[in-house]
């Protein structure tokens, strides 16, 4: 359901809907009206905490309804629409708010943050830069343009204005972990991955039960290591499985059911499992991200031993056979992924419309293959016969990898393909936005990570057009070669 405010004017219909009188005949029915509407206003906060949005709302629209310029009512109607996704009607709310009340530093903080979350990062410096004149002792509002600035890639001033916020609120978790995230984009790890650890804390993450624990604390016995993000976070991180292997008498991986297989075959006298309820008894357990902070690892320090991400010859051989039937063997062939998880909080940025990404088959010396495995893959049906398409063949990553084995290079945006190749050691190209994930860093063309990934990143915030015209130039001399 979705409510709209009615235009003030049209009275006769709020007297149908609402229980109270529009008509002030004098002062003490104005004053009523006034504690009316605040008795609305403190059932919406009520009814906000309670977790009913859609209730606060209607409150807060009756006490607007008792007094027009409710500027308190108005901002808190656009805090719940933003949270809901609403953001059209959010902003006018939140404008409105402004309007009757120009020194409202909260609203200011609220509009700030709808700019954020729809890429209008210039708006949102100068709502939430007001919001902080008015109110320098706002956590929150230094927390949004520190995060604001880091999306920039101002990362000085992103720095400046998170530190200002665990400095206000020094259990600022949030605010602490983003700090943390942007030491570990500058590659200063040793004052990261502490503050990295928060994300347990603030995220809702699998969790069998956590003891903590010291490396030289594992010699002798089992131990359980758990995914906890995405697919890729999984395969960039299990680079580490080896390292427990050198200490622990039992090593037990829980991995997706997408993951089962290809790590079985990369990840030998090691179980795995999908399913905790196969895991038996064990005295120490660690989620595979933290296990970096527990390495110490630093950029010197990363495992780099590439590939450890191993396919069974027989996948290779399968995969072999049916690109032989498909593809012009003479053509290079590209592997190509577009976009990454739509659930995705960064989906947005990090993933390339299909119709700007499909520029790249201009090239027809190449045999162009798609990895998307989703619902993205339908983008092919508005481009026929120029892609080929194995989606209904690729049930896991080991397929996945198999075909990828048989492919010459991986052009892809941030995604599991990029992982995935990354750690088969094939020659990948990797597509980022201005505001990248961590660990691909800022400026540099290349992983301390993947060794054989090569970045081409954004130069002007959004700009994609830029990135892949680049692209085309960079592969068009790669095959005159």
């Amino acid at each position: 359901m979705v409510y709209f405010l009615i235009p003030l004017e049209k009275g006769r219909l709020f007297k149908e809907h609402f229980p109270f009188v529009l008509k002030i005949t004098n002062g003490k029915v104005r004053k009523d009206r006034v504690m009316n509407a605040q008795s609305h206003f403190d059932n919406g906060v009520e009814a906000a905490h309670r977790g009913d949005a859609l209730q606060a709302i209607d409150f807060f629209r009756q006490a607007i309804l008792l007094k027009s310029d409710y500027a308190e009512a108005y901002n808190a109607i656009g805090a719940l629409l933003i949270n809901m996704n609403h953001l059209s009607q959010a902003e006018y709310y939140l404008h409105r708010a402004i309007e009757f009340k120009d020194n409202y530093h909260e609203a200011f903080y609220n509009l700030g943050t709808l700019f954020n979350k729809i890429g209008l990062l210039y708006e949102a410096e100068i709502c939430l830069h007001e919001a902080i004149n008015l109110d320098p002792n706002f956590p929150e509002a230094h927390f949004r343009l520190g995060m604001v600035f880091k999306q920039m890639e101002r990362l000085e001033k992103a720095e400046t204005h998170l530190c200002k916020a665990v400095e206000l609120r020094p259990n600022f978790k949030e605010a602490d972990f983003a700090l943390g995230i942007l030491y570990l984009l500058r590659g200063e790890y040793e004052k990261g991955w502490k503050r990295y650890e928060l994300r347990r804390k603030i995220f809702d993450s699998f969790d069998p039960g956590i003891s903590h624990w010291e490396i030289k604390d594992l010699i002798g016995e089992k131990v359980v290591l758990f995914h906890e993000q995405g697919f890729g976070d999984t395969i960039h991180f299990s680079r580490y499985v080896k390292e427990i292997t050198k200490v622990a008498a039992e090593v037990v991986l829980l991995v997706p059911k997408q993951l089962e297989r290809i790590m079985s075959s990369s990840l030998k006298n090691i179980t795995i499992h999908s399913d905790e309820k196969m895991v038996g008894e064990y005295k120490f357990s660690c989620p595979l991200p933290t296990l970096p902070f527990l390495f110490n690892t630093t950029l010197h320090t990363i495992p780099k031993s590439i590939p450890y991400i191993k396919i069974n010859n027989d996948v290779i051989e399968k995969w072999r056979n049916i690109v032989e039937k498909e593809i012009n063997l003479n053509k290079y062939k590209v592997g190509v992924a577009w976009a990454g998880n739509p659930n995705h909080k960064n989906d947005r940025n990090r993933s390339i419309p299909f119709g700007l990404f499909k520029q790249l088959f201009s090239l027809k010396v190449v045999s162009w293959i798609s990895l998307q495995v989703d619902e993205r893959v339908n983008d092919l049906r508005t481009f026929p016969n120029e892609v080929i398409d194995f989606h209904e063949y690729m049930s896991d990553f080991a397929e996945t990898a198999g075909l990828i084995e048989n492919i010459d290079l991986i052009i892809t945006v941030d995604t599991a393909v990029a992982h995935l190749a990354g750690a088969m050691g094939k020659e990948t190209w990797l597509l980022l936005p201005i505001d990248p994930d961590w660990r691909w860093q800022t400026q540099c063309q290349n992983s301390p990570w993947y060794p054989t990934i090569r970045i081409f990143r954004q130069l002007h915030i959004g700009d994609w057009q830029e990135v892949l015209a680049r692209v085309i130039v960079a592969l068009d001399a790669k095959l005159k070669k």
